[in-house]
């Protein structure tokens, strides 16, 4: 059989000619000569047994063959660069370097833990508004451990919920459901809603529309709202009702009220994250330390009764 030789800087030299469009701008992004791009390029056509761009005016672009190529090479690409980053993580963690990312949405008591318990001499990773961003910066090996909210759907990530809190309906003052101790599913049908962070977190969007239309419940989004502060603020201008935690509503403004889920099994879930095959002992005691250090977020299971 013959011997396949294709290597990966002449895999990188074709993703970067395509991108830049001629040998000289891939050779100045890459740092290295022209004529050595022209050399890598050619390598892979002669492999591949047919050329992989032809010109097009001042440009290089991909042939018929080099579009088809091309997306395998790009995967190709991005999984080498994963293995590495992953080493890179590991490499760390066998340092104790722990790097650690987390939400800046998520309650102000999870915070406090999570900034207590960064280890010492660590540097720290990231800071975010989004979940998603925390989730991206761990499965590419740049963060050790992640923090934000749940649900979280990838099966390279190990997830551990660390606290829930129930939903509450924030109201304009002067609304009717105000007259109310709390808020049953049906209260919702006819009123407009605000949808809060829709795009950011769908899972937990995914959740809560799915939990109301268990309950015959369809509700209707009159618009949406990036943050709790800017649901808070169109909650006041009387444009709908934003479902949150009572956490994310403090500081609460003078002109909304706060009433519960008359069931609270609705919850929001935050929780930490880790890759799934780099939990070396001192990644596994950090997350214990911080599964022990969290246990008064979580409530207590109900004492058996005795017979």
């Amino acid at each position: 059989m013959r011997r396949f030789n294709v290597k990966m800087d002449g895999q990188i030299a074709v993703l970067t000619v395509a991108e830049k469009g001629s040998f000289a701008a891939a050779g100045e992004t890459l740092d290295v000569t022209t004529s050595t791009v022209r050399k890598q390029v050619e390598g892979f056509a002669a492999e591949a047994g047919t050329p992989i761009f032809e010109r097009v005016g001042n440009r290089l672009v991909p042939t018929v063959a080099g579009g088809i190529c091309l997306p395998e090479i790009r995967e190709s690409v991005r999984h080498a660069r994963l293995g590495i980053n992953r080493v890179h993580a590991f490499v760390r963690a066998q340092a104790k370097d722990l790097r650690i990312g987390y939400s800046s949405c998520l309650s102000e008591s999870l915070l406090d833990i999570i900034a207590r318990l960064q280890p010492e001499g660590s540097i720290p990773g990231l800071k975010s508004l989004l979940t998603q961003q925390v989730v991206s910066q761990v499965l590419h090996g740049k963060l050790h451990v992640g923090f934000g909210f749940l649900p979280i759907h990838q099966p390279d990530l190990v997830v551990r919920t660390l606290m829930q809190e129930p939903l509450v309906a924030c109201l304009p003052a002067g609304h009717r459901l105000i007259a109310r101790q709390s808020v049953e599913a049906e209260d919702l049908v006819s009123e407009p809603m605000i949808a809060l962070a829709r795009k950011a977190l769908p899972g937990r969007h995914k959740e809560i529309v799915e939990y109301f239309e268990g309950e015959g419940v369809f509700l209707k989004f009159a618009c949406d709202a990036y943050l709790p502060k800017e649901a808070l603020w169109l909650v006041s201008r009387g444009l709908g009702v934003a479902l949150m935690t009572r956490s994310s509503a403090v500081p609460l403004r003078p002109d909304i009220v706060l009433r519960p889920l008359s069931n609270q099994l609705l919850t929001v879930k935050s929780g930490l994250f880790g890759l799934r095959d780099l939990h070396t002992d001192y990644i596994k005691e950090y997350v214990e330390k911080v599964w022990t250090a969290t246990a008064v977020l979580r409530p207590k299971p109900p004492k058996s009764q005795s017979p």
